[in-house]
């Protein structure tokens, strides 16, 4: 089968021109579309919620990373935050290996 050739703005958009007349169910239109009904519920309150804006991908990025390293402790390690190269394990058990701005 070949790869349709839309976005995904585009098959939501399609998606809700079909779901407005309300002539087709959610589950109809989920089958149809090749989604869950979940994912398909997603989108209509994305849309009744943000209107058009609702139709682009949102980031996947978390919102908090409560296991993510303090940045005063990354600058510590190697000056990860600083945007330079961090040191390796072995590295940085070391006490007289070079920091990445030395070497």
């Amino acid at each position: 089968m070949p790869w349709k050739g839309v976005t995904v703005t585009e098959e939501r958009r399609r998606f809700l021109e079909d779901y407005r007349p309300k002539y087709y169910t959610v589950s109809e239109l989920a089958e149809r579309f090749s989604v869950s009904r979940r994912t398909a519920h997603k989108w209509i309150d994305r849309f009744e919620q943000t209107g058009e804006s609702g139709f682009h991908e949102h980031s996947r990025r978390p919102h908090r990373s409560p296991g993510q390293t303090d940045s005063a402790i990354a600058l510590e390690l190697g000056g990860a935050s600083a945007g330079t190269t961090p040191l390796g394990p072995g590295q940085a058990a070391r006490s007289d290996a070079p920091t990445p701005s030395e070497a």
